[in-house]
């Protein structure tokens, strides 16, 4: 059973709203600050408090539009199409573009919304055990907040109490990437403490934080440390190494079948998805509102223009170039000799498309292409404008990439244990393993370089990973976006990071600019 997370607009909805929706974050009117001191009373306050710091991921200026718009149109995986913002594919970026703007808002009215709960929670009398979930629940939802703000913007404010009464005291200067990744790692390990295992949750609340979601998490915040671009502290390597190999070894999670990955919720690959329900209502709006429905809508945006869609987030001939030939098993023979995970994530001439239209056309893409990760197999509803189904963040596949690249830097470096990962991910679609792999593009063992496995690591990353969110910001940790992005137009070290939205820094006299803006 899928876990709810939408907030129900009593008290608590129209208090909630008021943290970010209006122009400025953490703009709250004073007069609703003594409903903030009147609410958390009760264990249902508690969870009604922290099931509104999750639902600032789903609304559409996080996951189910502007965040994936940000990150996808500004890499050399996908194009934008029929859409807003343009300047996100050709990097004419000014600190008033919108996507961003809408990421920077939606993540500190999280961040608000979890202070809150540390805050308040903590003096409720109420059952310990929910208390000290919820208590961890804040802490994962505020490190996962500050993630997506770091990779983005670099040095941003670090907030850690809210004050409804005066906002005001949240104006303060940057924080360098060091003391924002220090901070992470103290919430996800007060994370770690406090939160149930997966399996530990009954059904009515599958779809929370668990144990594992923060040790992913948190292995993947010391992988980003390293990168030069967050501080460069290379023990973050030994560490990441340390916490993904943890998850491998004594955790219950697996690969499942490719195709059901972003279409089965909560399996048994995923360690923490963005929540969707469908509580009826329209979509094209603001999500914290009681009118709006707390559904995502990738394949609105991403289906085919005037073929159920409107072909957002389009494919680029690069990305469809990086997958290998294939000579595996093809039961249905539908891979076209190219690794199954093309077929799987990408929409190409020839590929059945529904009851309507049975051959996809690729005069339907300005690419030739368009997404198809993320609907169900076959595909058969193209009139979903909006679909319940959830968005998967962090999964096992990734968690196994992620520890190939630390093994293979890391202090004791370990080519060996870094190359079974990487097969471990190339033979659940039935890829050749490495090192008798002389088809791949990459062909290496243990006697390879750091160099050339970490190259067949970014290949494995892209493909598998395909129109998941990561590959804009491996480029930049990797310091190869310049390499991979220059004649697309993207430079260093202006597109690093995004500029800091122009409103916030008119509005807080110690927020500066980034630079080159």
């Amino acid at each position: 059973m899928k876990y709810k997370i939408y907030i129900t607009f009593t008290l608590v909805g129209i208090l909630f709203m008021y943290a970010g929706c209006n122009d400025k974050f953490l703009d709250i009117d004073p007069k609703e600050a003594a409903s903030v001191d009147s609410f958390f009373s009760s264990e249902a306050d508690a969870v009604a408090a922290i099931n509104a710091a999750y639902a600032s991921l789903q609304n559409r200026s996080m996951y189910s539009e502007w965040y994936p718009k940000a990150v996808e149109g500004a890499s050399d995986d996908m194009g934008l199409s029929n859409t807003d913002d343009l300047s996100l594919t050709n990097y004419t970026w000014s600190p008033t573009l919108q996507p961003t703007d809408d990421v920077w808002q939606a993540s500190y009215e999280g961040i608000f919304r979890a202070n809150l709960v540390l805050q308040r929670v903590p003096d409720i009398e109420m059952d310990q055990s929910v208390k000290d979930r919820i208590i961890g629940e804040a802490h994962f939802l505020r490190a996962l907040y500050y993630w997506h703000l770091m990779t983005l913007f670099g040095e941003v404010p670090l907030v850690v109490e809210a004050n409804p009464n005066n906002p005001k005291e949240a104006e303060l200067p940057k924080s360098s990437s060091p003391e924002i990744i220090a901070q992470m790692v103290t919430d996800l390990e007060a994370a770690i403490n406090s939160l149930p295992r997966r399996e530990e949750y009954d059904a009515a609340n599958v779809g929370r934080a668990t144990e594992g979601a923060a040790r992913a998490l948190l292995g993947k915040v010391y992988l980003y440390s390293a990168s030069p671009i967050f501080g460069g502290d290379q023990q973050g390597y030994d560490l990441a190494a340390e916490q993904f190999s943890q998850l491998i070894n004594n955790y219950n999670y697996q690969l499942i079948d490719y195709r059901k990955l972003w279409v089965e919720d909560n399996n048994a690959e995923s360690f923490f998805e963005v929540q969707y329900v469908d509580v009826g209502g329209g979509i094209w709006g603001v999500q914290d509102a009681a009118s709006i429905n707390e559904i995502q809508i990738r394949a609105a945006l991403n289906l085919p223009n005037g073929h159920g869609g409107n072909g957002n987030l389009i494919p680029t001939q690069d990305a469809v170039d990086e997958f290998e030939s294939y000579n595996g098993p093809d039961p249905d023979d539908e891979f076209d000799n190219f690794d199954p995970r093309l077929y799987y994530s990408v929409w190409k001439q020839g590929d059945y498309f529904d009851s309507q239209e049975p051959e996809y056309q690729s005069a339907w893409s300005p690419t030739q292409y368009n997404v198809k990760k993320g609907l169900a197999f076959p595909f058969t509803d193209r009139a979903e404008d909006g679909t319940d189904r959830n968005i998967p963040l962090i999964r096992y596949g990734d968690v196994l990439l992620m520890y190939a690249e630390a093994v293979n830097a890391k202090s004791s470096r370990d080519p060996s244990e870094a190359i079974w990962a990487i097969n471990q991910v190339r033979a659940r679609v039935n890829m050749p393993a490495y090192p008798n792999n002389s088809e791949s593009m990459y062909s290496v063992d243990a006697g390879s370089s750091e160099q050339e496995i970490f190259e067949a690591i970014v290949h494995e990353r892209r493909v598998e990973l395909l129109g998941e969110y990561h590959r804009y910001n491996d480029l930049r940790r990797w310091e190869i976006a310049e390499e991979e992005m220059g004649a697309l137009g993207w430079q260093s070290p202006r597109h690093v990071f995004f500029p800091i939205p122009a409103e916030e820094v008119e509005n807080n006299a110690q927020l500066e600019q980034n630079p080159n803006y």
